[in-house]
């Protein structure tokens, strides 16, 4: 993902990249990007709380899912895109050829495998009762053909992009140009996983993470990134609600 500047070109002829992005203003974007993140989960959780009598939450999901993420590109582009000169381009939003579409879909079941496994191991060796509350906010009364559709489009489509932009694009681009390769995947996937404010979780999300650089760095593209990560969603809400259709209870929700 380096882009070599000769270092005796001049100011005129340099191009523009994100190691241009004082660490502040990276501190600050990302902030913000948690400010709307979990504001975002906040009214989720005041709009599950005042659901009643079986009323789903399916529609105010996809519609604040949405808004979250029009709020994180509004935040990538006024603050660090616009400021310092560079596009979208610069965050890896490049064309990618077909192939590496295919190879990111085919992907996705072994990193389903993987990321399970390594969850199954991380809640044996933590030796604690498992709690996912997200889960109970995708479906919390059970399965319905229009939740589910409408929460495969919201974690499927929408929330992968702007995830994939924000920390592929924008951390793991710019880690990549201060400190290379390994830290900066190491880094961006620690706060990707973080993130998601589960510590069970960590581990897990950390793997899913590193698949998501690694497809980067191979491709030279956030698009398979993108692809992979929407794969690896709606396998995982496919499962959800065909576990509800069977009359099985939520795992890890309180």
């Amino acid at each position: 993902m380096n882009t070599h500047i000769d270092e005796k070109s001049s100011p005129r002829d340099r191009i523009a990249s994100l190691a241009d992005v004082p660490l502040s203003q990276l501190i600050l974007a990302f902030i913000l990007f948690l400010v709307a993140i979990k504001g975002i989960a906040y009214f989720l959780s005041a709009f599950f709380s005042a659901t009643e009598n079986g009323s789903s939450i399916s529609y105010p999901l996809i519609l604040i899912v949405l808004i979250q993420n029009l709020l994180i590109l509004i935040i990538v582009r006024n603050v660090l895109l616009k400021k310092y000169g560079l596009n979208w381009q610069n965050l890896g939003l490049l064309p990618t050829s077909v192939n590496w579409c295919y190879r990111a879909i085919l992907l996705t079941l072994p990193l389903v495998a993987t990321v399970g496994i390594v969850n199954v191991a991380a809640t044996q060796l933590i030796n604690t009762e498992f709690v996912n509350p997200q889960l109970e906010m995708l479906a919390p009364q059970g399965f319905k053909w229009d939740a589910y559709i409408i929460t495969m489009i919201a974690t499927g489509i929408i929330a992968p992009f702007g995830e994939e932009v924000v920390f592929r694009g924008v951390i793991l681009g710019w880690l990549d140009q201060k400190f290379g390769k390994y830290i900066a995947i190491l880094i961006s996937s620690l706060l990707f996983a973080s993130t998601h404010g589960i510590p069970a979780l960590i581990p897990a999300l950390m793997v899913a993470g590193i698949a998501f650089a690694g497809i980067v760095y191979k491709s030279q593209s956030l698009w398979p990134a993108i692809i992979l990560h929407s794969g690896f969603n709606m396998f995982m809400t496919t499962a959800l609600y065909y576990a509800l259709s069977q009359g099985a209870n939520l795992p890890g929700t309180q």
